[in-house]
C-alpha cells in the first residue's frame, strides 16, 4: 500500500512480511533471469540510436512479439492458467517455466493478477542473427494481485520501483517468432 513517507504500517509484523513476499514473489518471477544470450560474429548491425547507448529502435517484428508477450502475459494473469496455450506462444525456457509457476502459485492461492504495465523502451541490442535484447524501462504500480472469488485487493506492496530490464528474445530459426527467454534486471529507472 502507498503510505506517506515515514507513516508506520499498522498492519502486524506477520502480515506485512507477508506482503512484501508476496510482492518480491511477483518480481522474481516475471522477471526470472536465466542469463541465455549467443552472438554471432560477422552480424550486420543496425544504426546505433541517437542517445549513443549502441541500442537500436526495435524491428518492427521484435516490437510486435514483445508488445504480444506484454499483452498476452497479463491476459494469462487475469485468469491464473499457467496451462494457458498462448504462454508458449510468446515465451520459451526458463522465462516460459518461471511465468507458468507464477501463474500456478497465485492460481493455488485463490489470487488473479489485473491491471497493466507501463513501459519505456529504451531500445534494442542486436546480439546474433538469432537474437535480440530489448531494454525497457518497466512500471508494475498498476498489476496488481486480486482475490479471485470476491474481486478484493489483496494485501500487497503497492509502490513499487520502476525497474530497468533487459528482455532477450530468441527465435529458433530465421522467420520463426522471436519468444522471450529470459529477463534481467538491470536497476531501478
Amino acid at each position: 500500500m502507498t503510505r506517506p513517507a515515514g507513516a508506520l504500517d499498522p498492519r502486524p509484523a506477520g502480515a506485512r512480511r507477508a506482503a512484501v513476499a508476496v510482492a518480491a514473489a511477483c518480481a522474481v518471477l516475471v522477471f526470472t533471469v536465466t542469463g541465455c544470450t549467443s552472438s554471432a560474429a560477422g552480424t550486420a548491425r543496425p544504426a546505433p540510436s541517437a542517445g549513443g547507448t549502441g541500442l537500436v529502435e526495435p524491428t518492427p517484428d521484435v516490437r510486435q512479439a514483445y508488445d504480444a508477450y506484454w499483452t498476452s502475459w497479463l491476459a494469462a494473469g487475469r485468469k491464473a492458467d499457467p496451462d494457458d496455450p498462448v504462454l508458449a506462444q510468446i515465451a520459451t525456457g526458463a522465462q516460459l517455466d518461471g511465468m507458468r509457476a507464477m501463474l500456478k502459485h497465485f492460481g493455488d492461492g485463490g489470487k488473479v493478477l489485473r491491471g497493466e504495465v507501463g513501459h519505456r523502451i529504451d531500445g534494442m541490442d542486436v546480439s546474433g542473427e538469432q537474437t535480440r535484447v530489448v531494454q525497457d524501462c518497466v512500471d508494475l504500480d498498476r498489476w496488481l494481485i486480486y482475490d479471485r472469488a470476491s474481486g478484493a485487493l489483496a494485501d500487497q506492496l503497492q509502490d513499487k520501483p520502476s525497474q530497468l530490464s533487459a528482455f532477450t528474445l530468441v527465435r529458433e530459426r530465421l522467420g520463426a517468432p522471436w519468444k522471450v527467454t529470459s529477463v534481467s534486471v538491470l536497476g531501478d529507472c
